[in-house]
């Protein structure tokens, strides 16, 4: 009898826990995720603007302001992504 109370104590406190607001899930890790997503995209087109710099498609070697633009879209994109993962239903 008390190992079956035991259980369902454990199963409440891991349903109040799955809800429970949590500065790191909720805030920080989203935001780890989003910088990461932001570096893969500026790197990307660095490498990319390079290359065309390097066979001679353009005369000269920038990054723009759009680039970084572009760039928070992969910010975006991968914060929402594990923000979200947050409130999804387990079984």
């Amino acid at each position: 009898m008390k190992e079956l109370s035991a259980n369902n104590m454990s199963e409440k406190k891991e349903k109040i826990n799955r809800w429970t607001f949590s500065y790191k899930n909720h805030f920080l890790e989203p935001i780890k995720s989003g910088l990461f997503g932001f570096a893969i995209f500026i790197t990307i087109l660095i490498i990319v603007k390079l290359f065309s710099y390097l066979i001679g498609s353009y005369n000269y070697f920038a990054i723009e302001i759009t680039d970084v633009q572009l760039s928070l879209i992969g910010f975006v994109l991968l914060f929402l992504i594990r923000f979200l993962e947050n409130f999804k239903e387990t079984e």
